[in-house]
């Protein structure tokens, strides 16, 4: 506790001194200051100041109260920082897990990371929130996560499938759910994976899913998902071009496409001059 008698403000020091407010106000105030001990050593202090009257109503002192709350501040920009950090992390495991299928599985380098671009255009084109782009661009990153679960020669395969190889290859989507549901994302990221084969008439698997049951955002990567892949060049058939791609989306929209998510997309190559192949890895 510090007791000035004084009635001029303080010099020389590094915060705003209270005496002029407390002579305008004649009334209490408080004010945080950073103050550096003999070590420098950050300390933060929060003083509080009291006016003292005489009788006929003037200040004749003035009582500091000098508070050490730099365990507290700490503690403030520890919580502050946290998500943050936390959203770095997860994005650093989702790069990682996206690193591992491309490793893997060459016919699938780069397609998932044009995916996830495409699946953000369309988001951000239909206005969603930035949460909701942000969810579409890390589930598309890797929504391709589970075929680590598939044999490398049934990826590979330049043929037809059997139907047993198919079975394989559909797997994962629900390998890759196993996978992700395991970590505590803020988005729902392995849902959205799982559904992203799920198709509006009930078609696709692995549930069966139709309508509105399928989440949004999978409704999204579905069909960022298939223009990529058709204009892609892949072990069992060449590359299409972009342009049929999007006669397969817009001869299916609102069959097995979410119309609205077509109609944005087509917008996007038609208006938009969004080119699959300007995308950088």
């Amino acid at each position: 506790t510090l007791t000035h008698k004084r009635s001029t403000p303080c010099t020389g020091i590094e915060y705003s001194c209270p005496i002029e407010e407390i002579k305008r106000t004649k009334s209490p105030v408080s004010v945080e200051h950073i103050h550096y001990d003999k070590f420098g050593n950050v300390r933060n202090l929060e003083i509080h100041a009291y006016p003292i009257f005489d009788r006929e109503g003037n200040i004749t002192q003035i009582i500091e109260y000098n508070l050490d709350i730099s365990t507290r501040k700490r503690a403030q920009e520890d919580m502050e920082q946290s998500p943050e950090k936390l959203r770095k992390t997860l994005e650093g495991i989702i790069n990682a897990f996206a690193s591992i299928t491309e490793l893997r599985d060459p016919f699938v380098a780069g397609h998932q990371q044009r995916v996830s671009k495409l699946a953000c255009a369309i988001a951000r084109e239909m206005g969603l929130s930035e949460e909701q782009i942000k969810e579409c661009r890390m589930a598309g990153m890797v929504h391709d996560i589970g075929k680590i679960s598939v044999p490398v020669d049934i990826l590979n395969k330049p043929g037809k499938l059997t139907d047993t190889e198919m079975d394989f290859v559909k797997g994962h989507c629900q390998a890759g759910y196993e996978v992700l549901k395991q970590i505590e994302f803020p988005w729902p990221i392995a849902e959205i994976v799982l559904q992203h084969h799920e198709r509006m008439d009930g078609s696709g698997y692995p549930q069966g899913l139709s309508g509105e049951e399928i989440i949004l955002e999978a409704r999204i990567l579905v069909v960022a998902d298939v223009v990529e892949a058709m204009a892609s060049h892949r072990p069992y058939r060449p590359a299409h071009d972009v342009e049929k791609a999007l006669e397969e989306i817009s001869k299916n929209k609102g069959i097995i496409y979410d119309p609205e998510v077509v109609d944005v997309c087509m917008r996007l190559f038609s208006e938009k001059g969004f080119e699959l192949l300007n995308m950088e890895r």
